[in-house]
């Protein structure tokens, strides 16, 4: 059976172009490597759905602009409007989309032009006249779940946090609130932290064993780092969620952190950053900041 979707025919017609129309969804979306990854996918359907199905000629702040097939004019803040995400998750994912070959753009001061490089592949240049009649995978189908998106270091789920020391003293205890009237508590431990560590950054050099100094340390670093997530996030915490992505960007976009490295000047050879130097707010900041990005 073919892959694309089954439709009920009558005879084939241009769809809108005015985004008042449908758009095709071809099955091999599930075959996407972050399918499973409802934000990603979420994110990505909604470019196919706004990008024009024929050249259109946009009004902008700078002057007429032409929008090719397969092309958007918008931005991270209005991607982040149109879809409920944050803007900085919303970058990130389109870097993510960038790197796979996904997406291309082309950016100024007021805006973006971004560009589905495979658009033909998800939208025919003729479509049905009539309804659609979308079906869904086979049951006990498996879907790939490799290589998922992981959450942006932006992602934060929580309102309020309380950093304490508590009746498990080697616990983070993290008290948050999905709103005014209900409260959830959630428990991060020294221990899950130092796990988080050695899987995404496992190239860095690492600690063999937890004590109280570490302990420390990390707790130092979350009450300090938090503040400056509420700075960057609209008031909201950092979670451990947060963190995890924190070090996926760093593996990602800061090899420079975890490669040792000769410097030519000294003579001398740069060795990759140990754990402490993660569980610091300044190199925090600096990471959300982009400003620890290999040159």
């Amino acid at each position: 059976m073919s892959n694309v979707l089954a439709f009920k025919r009558k005879q084939a017609e241009t769809p809108e172009v005015t985004g008042k129309g449908f758009a095709l969804l071809h099955r091999k979306i599930m075959e996407l490597p972050f399918y499973k990854d409802p934000e990603a996918a979420h994110l990505w359907i909604h470019l196919i759905l706004k990008a024009k199905y024929s050249p259109e000629n946009v009004m902008t702040d700078l002057g007429e602009k032409l929008v090719r097939r397969g092309e958007l004019l918008s931005g991270r803040n209005a991607l982040a409007f149109e879809t409920g995400l944050s803007p900085d998750r919303v970058q990130y994912l389109l870097r993510k989309f960038k790197k796979l070959d996904m997406v291309s753009w082309v950016s100024n001061s007021k805006f973006s032009i971004i560009r589905i490089t495979k658009y033909d592949d998800y939208q025919l240049n003729s479509v049905p006249a009539d309804h659609q009649q979308i079906t869904s995978t086979k049951p006990g189908t498996a879907t790939p779940d490799r290589d998922a998106v992981p959450a942006n270091y932006q992602q934060i789920t929580t309102d309020n946090e309380l950093l304490t020391n508590n009746s498990i003293s080697k616990d983070i205890e993290c008290a948050t609130s999905a709103s005014k009237h209900a409260v959830q508590k959630q428990r991060i431990s020294c221990e899950e932290v130092w796990q988080c560590l050695k899987e995404e950054l496992p190239e860095a050099r690492g600690w063999r064993v937890m004590d109280e100094d570490r302990r420390n340390l990390i707790k130092r670093f979350w009450g300090k780092a938090n503040k400056i997530a509420r700075q960057f996030d609209n008031g909201e915490p950092l979670t451990m969620e947060g963190f995890r992505t924190y070090l996926q960007y760093i593996s990602a976009n800061c090899r420079w952190m975890l490669e040792d490295r000769p410097d030519n000047r000294t003579g001398k050879t740069w060795r990759r950053m140990k754990f402490d130097s993660f569980l610091s707010e300044k190199l925090y900041r600096d990471v959300r900041e982009g400003d620890k990005d290999d040159r």
